[in-house]
Protein backbone atom coordinates (compact mmCIF):
# COMPACT_ATOMS: atom_id res chain seq x y z
CA UNK A 1 0.00 0.00 0.00
CA UNK A 2 1.51 3.70 -1.21
CA UNK A 3 1.70 5.82 2.43
CA UNK A 4 0.72 9.74 1.03
CA UNK A 5 3.09 10.86 3.34
CA UNK A 6 6.97 9.92 3.85
CA UNK A 7 9.67 9.57 6.23
CA UNK A 8 12.07 12.60 6.87
CA UNK A 9 14.17 13.25 9.14
CA UNK A 10 16.35 16.38 9.37
CA UNK A 11 19.00 15.27 11.52
CA UNK A 12 20.05 12.25 9.17
CA UNK A 13 20.02 14.10 6.17
CA UNK A 14 21.80 16.98 7.82
CA UNK A 15 24.63 14.47 9.17
CA UNK A 16 25.43 12.05 6.09
CA UNK A 17 28.51 12.52 5.25
CA UNK A 18 28.43 10.88 1.69
CA UNK A 19 24.63 13.20 0.63
CA UNK A 20 26.89 16.17 2.26
CA UNK A 21 29.84 15.71 0.04
CA UNK A 22 27.81 15.68 -2.94
CA UNK A 23 27.35 18.67 -4.98
CA UNK A 24 23.47 20.83 -4.33
CA UNK A 25 22.16 20.19 -7.80
CA UNK A 26 22.99 16.28 -6.87
CA UNK A 27 21.44 16.47 -3.31
CA UNK A 28 18.56 18.10 -4.88
CA UNK A 29 17.84 15.68 -7.86
CA UNK A 30 17.89 12.43 -4.91
CA UNK A 31 15.06 14.26 -3.15
CA UNK A 32 13.32 14.30 -6.47
CA UNK A 33 14.52 10.58 -6.55
CA UNK A 34 13.56 9.78 -2.73
CA UNK A 35 9.94 11.32 -3.25
CA UNK A 36 9.27 9.27 -7.16
CA UNK A 37 11.01 6.23 -5.21
CA UNK A 38 7.80 6.64 -2.63
CA UNK A 39 5.22 6.74 -5.15
CA UNK A 40 6.43 3.14 -7.01
CA UNK A 41 5.03 0.49 -6.70
CA UNK A 42 7.85 -1.11 -4.83
CA UNK A 43 8.78 1.37 -2.04
CA UNK A 44 12.24 2.50 -2.13
CA UNK A 45 12.78 1.65 -5.79
CA UNK A 46 13.13 4.09 -8.54
CA UNK A 47 10.65 2.76 -11.11
CA UNK A 48 8.48 3.71 -13.98
CA UNK A 49 5.16 1.47 -13.87
CA UNK A 50 7.10 -1.87 -13.40
CA UNK A 51 10.35 -1.09 -15.14
CA UNK A 52 13.47 0.95 -13.99
CA UNK A 53 13.28 4.31 -14.51
CA UNK A 54 16.16 5.72 -17.04
CA UNK A 55 18.16 8.78 -17.04
CA UNK A 56 16.32 10.51 -20.18
CA UNK A 57 13.08 9.87 -18.28
CA UNK A 58 14.65 10.81 -14.92
CA UNK A 59 15.59 14.45 -16.61
CA UNK A 60 12.69 15.35 -18.06
CA UNK A 61 11.14 14.87 -14.31
CA UNK A 62 14.14 16.76 -12.94
CA UNK A 63 13.97 19.34 -15.54
CA UNK A 64 17.76 19.25 -16.65
CA UNK A 65 19.42 17.65 -19.48
CA UNK A 66 20.28 14.19 -20.08
CA UNK A 67 23.98 15.11 -19.75
CA UNK A 68 23.56 16.72 -16.91
CA UNK A 69 21.59 14.44 -15.37
CA UNK A 70 23.78 12.02 -15.82
CA UNK A 71 26.79 13.63 -14.20
CA UNK A 72 24.34 14.08 -10.93
CA UNK A 73 23.54 10.18 -10.95
CA UNK A 74 27.23 9.16 -11.42
CA UNK A 75 28.42 11.42 -8.23
CA UNK A 76 25.48 10.02 -5.98
CA UNK A 77 26.83 6.63 -7.25
CA UNK A 78 30.32 7.55 -6.37
CA UNK A 79 29.30 8.83 -3.01
CA UNK A 80 27.45 5.59 -2.26
CA UNK A 81 24.27 6.98 -1.82
CA UNK A 82 21.94 5.26 -3.60
CA UNK A 83 22.42 1.24 -4.33
CA UNK A 84 21.50 -0.48 -7.56
CA UNK A 85 19.29 -4.02 -7.66
CA UNK A 86 20.05 -5.34 -11.31
CA UNK A 87 18.99 -2.82 -13.10
CA UNK A 88 16.82 -0.71 -10.14
CA UNK A 89 17.99 2.15 -8.04
CA UNK A 90 16.57 1.58 -4.95
CA UNK A 91 17.70 3.60 -1.24
CA UNK A 92 18.76 1.29 1.35
CA UNK A 93 16.86 3.67 4.32
CA UNK A 94 13.53 3.54 2.36
CA UNK A 95 13.55 -0.48 1.76
CA UNK A 96 14.47 -0.93 5.34
CA UNK A 97 11.54 1.12 6.87
CA UNK A 98 9.11 -0.46 4.49
CA UNK A 99 10.07 -3.93 5.65
CA UNK A 100 10.06 -2.75 9.43
CA UNK A 101 6.57 -1.36 8.57
CA UNK A 102 4.81 -4.00 7.08
CA UNK A 103 6.87 -6.89 9.67
CA UNK A 104 4.97 -4.47 12.50
CA UNK A 105 1.65 -4.58 10.74
CA UNK A 106 1.54 -8.24 10.29
CA UNK A 107 2.85 -8.93 13.66
CA UNK A 108 -0.12 -6.80 14.63
CA UNK A 109 -2.99 -8.29 12.47
CA UNK A 110 -2.09 -11.95 13.79
CA UNK A 111 -2.23 -11.02 16.96
CA UNK A 112 -5.80 -9.68 16.82
CA UNK A 113 -6.59 -12.68 14.82
CA UNK A 114 -5.44 -15.03 17.37
CA UNK A 115 -3.22 -16.80 15.51
CA UNK A 116 -0.13 -15.25 17.46
CA UNK A 117 0.84 -17.96 20.05
CA UNK A 118 -2.51 -19.44 20.62
CA UNK A 119 -1.26 -21.35 23.62
CA UNK A 120 -0.05 -18.50 25.20
CA UNK A 121 -3.36 -16.98 24.78
CA UNK A 122 -5.23 -19.26 25.87
CA UNK A 123 -2.93 -19.79 29.13
CA UNK A 124 -3.36 -15.64 29.76
CA UNK A 125 -7.01 -16.28 30.47
CA UNK A 126 -6.81 -19.37 32.09
CA UNK A 127 -4.66 -17.78 34.68
CA UNK A 128 -6.37 -14.59 34.94
CA UNK A 129 -9.97 -16.62 35.48
CA UNK A 130 -7.97 -18.26 38.38
CA UNK A 131 -6.80 -15.23 39.95
CA UNK A 132 -10.26 -13.55 39.58
CA UNK A 133 -11.85 -16.69 41.63
CA UNK A 134 -8.92 -16.82 43.78
CA UNK A 135 -9.56 -12.96 45.07
CA UNK A 136 -13.58 -13.91 44.88
CA UNK A 137 -13.09 -16.30 46.91
CA UNK A 138 -10.22 -14.83 49.63
CA UNK A 139 -13.03 -11.82 49.61
CA UNK A 140 -15.94 -14.58 50.88
CA UNK A 141 -13.49 -15.95 53.81
CA UNK A 142 -13.02 -12.21 54.74
CA UNK A 143 -16.66 -11.47 54.87
CA UNK A 144 -17.05 -14.96 56.66
CA UNK A 145 -14.68 -14.47 58.95
CA UNK A 146 -15.98 -10.53 60.12
CA UNK A 147 -19.46 -12.21 60.35
CA UNK A 148 -18.05 -15.05 62.73
CA UNK A 149 -16.20 -11.80 64.92
CA UNK A 150 -19.49 -9.99 64.78
CA UNK A 151 -21.77 -11.43 67.09
CA UNK A 152 -24.91 -9.55 67.30
CA UNK A 153 -27.50 -9.88 70.07
CA UNK A 154 -31.03 -10.86 70.37
CA UNK A 155 -33.75 -8.37 71.39
CA UNK A 156 -34.12 -10.50 74.81
CA UNK A 157 -30.30 -9.97 75.44
CA UNK A 158 -30.15 -6.81 75.17
CA UNK A 159 -33.17 -6.02 77.32
CA UNK A 160 -31.76 -8.13 79.47
CA UNK A 161 -28.38 -6.42 79.68
CA UNK A 162 -29.84 -2.74 79.54
CA UNK A 163 -31.44 -4.06 83.43
CA UNK A 164 -28.17 -5.44 84.66
CA UNK A 165 -26.74 -1.49 84.04
CA UNK A 166 -30.22 0.33 85.47
CA UNK A 167 -31.54 0.85 81.34
CA UNK A 168 -35.37 1.74 81.14
CA UNK A 169 -36.47 -1.32 79.10
CA UNK A 170 -38.64 1.21 76.77
CA UNK A 171 -35.06 3.01 75.58
CA UNK A 172 -33.29 -0.16 75.45
CA UNK A 173 -35.96 -1.23 73.06
CA UNK A 174 -35.91 1.89 71.02
CA UNK A 175 -32.07 1.70 71.23
CA UNK A 176 -31.58 -1.80 69.50
CA UNK A 177 -34.58 -1.10 67.31
CA UNK A 178 -32.20 1.58 65.64
CA UNK A 179 -28.94 -0.70 65.72
CA UNK A 180 -31.47 -3.40 63.95
CA UNK A 181 -32.32 -1.06 61.23
CA UNK A 182 -28.78 0.31 60.53
CA UNK A 183 -26.92 -2.82 60.57
CA UNK A 184 -25.42 -2.39 63.27
CA UNK A 185 -23.19 0.25 62.20
CA UNK A 186 -21.90 2.96 64.69
CA UNK A 187 -23.20 5.79 62.88
CA UNK A 188 -23.77 4.14 59.60
CA UNK A 189 -19.98 3.57 58.70
CA UNK A 190 -18.01 1.04 61.35
CA UNK A 191 -19.64 -2.24 62.82
CA UNK A 192 -20.49 -2.65 66.06
CA UNK A 193 -17.31 -4.90 67.40
CA UNK A 194 -18.84 -5.01 71.26
CA UNK A 195 -22.76 -5.40 71.49
CA UNK A 196 -22.14 -4.63 75.97
CA UNK A 197 -20.12 -1.29 75.25
CA UNK A 198 -22.30 -0.23 72.42
CA UNK A 199 -25.06 -0.61 75.28
CA UNK A 200 -23.81 1.03 77.93
CA UNK A 201 -22.63 3.70 76.02
CA UNK A 202 -26.23 4.15 74.52
CA UNK A 203 -27.48 3.98 78.32
CA UNK A 204 -25.38 6.94 79.42
CA UNK A 205 -26.05 9.27 76.58
CA UNK A 206 -29.71 8.27 77.48
CA UNK A 207 -29.36 9.39 81.14
CA UNK A 208 -27.33 12.61 79.98
CA UNK A 209 -30.15 13.21 77.61
CA UNK A 210 -33.19 12.57 80.26
CA UNK A 211 -31.12 14.79 82.59
CA UNK A 212 -30.23 17.87 80.97
CA UNK A 213 -34.66 17.86 79.89
CA UNK A 214 -34.83 17.61 84.05
CA UNK A 215 -32.89 20.17 84.96
CA UNK A 216 -34.39 22.39 81.72
CA UNK A 217 -37.96 21.72 83.04
CA UNK A 218 -36.92 22.45 86.65
CA UNK A 219 -35.69 26.22 86.11
CA UNK A 220 -38.48 26.76 83.97
CA UNK A 221 -40.66 26.08 86.86
CA UNK A 222 -38.94 27.62 89.24
CA UNK A 223 -38.48 30.92 87.76
CA UNK A 224 -41.31 32.90 86.89
CA UNK A 225 -42.04 34.23 83.55
CA UNK A 226 -40.44 38.01 84.05
CA UNK A 227 -43.37 41.02 83.89
CA UNK A 228 -42.14 44.36 82.05
CA UNK A 229 -44.33 47.22 82.32
CA UNK A 230 -43.48 50.10 79.92
CA UNK A 231 -41.91 53.63 81.06
CA UNK A 232 -45.04 55.31 80.14
CA UNK A 233 -47.26 53.92 82.85
CA UNK A 234 -48.38 55.94 85.72
CA UNK A 235 -49.52 55.49 89.52
CA UNK A 236 -53.07 54.49 89.84
CA UNK A 237 -55.47 57.54 90.47
CA UNK A 238 -56.39 56.79 93.95
CA UNK A 239 -52.95 57.00 94.32
CA UNK A 240 -52.57 60.20 93.06
CA UNK A 241 -55.71 61.64 94.72
CA UNK A 242 -53.63 60.50 98.67
CA UNK A 243 -55.84 57.32 99.19
CA UNK A 244 -54.24 54.07 100.22
CA UNK A 245 -56.88 51.81 98.08
CA UNK A 246 -59.30 52.00 95.26
CA UNK A 247 -62.50 51.20 97.75
CA UNK A 248 -61.33 53.91 99.73
CA UNK A 249 -61.50 56.01 97.27
CA UNK A 250 -64.81 54.99 96.05
CA UNK A 251 -66.10 55.09 99.53
CA UNK A 252 -65.11 58.95 99.70
CA UNK A 253 -67.45 59.52 96.47
CA UNK A 254 -64.07 58.81 94.07
CA UNK A 255 -63.24 63.13 94.26
CA UNK A 256 -61.32 63.94 91.44
CA UNK A 257 -59.28 67.65 92.39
Amino acid sequence: MKLPWLKFFPGDWLSDEALRGCSPSARGLWVDMICLMAKSKRHGYLMAGDRPMGAEQLARIFGETLEKTSELLIELAQAGVYSLDKDFIFSRRMVKDEYGRKSNRDRVLRFRNGHVMPDVMQMKRGCNANVMGQRLEARGQRLEKRERTLVRPSLADWVAYGSEIGWNKADAEMAFDHYQANGWRVGGKAPVKDWKACARNCHRMSANRNNNTLQKGTQQTMKPKPQYKSSCESAPLYRVMGFSSYQEWQNAGAPVS
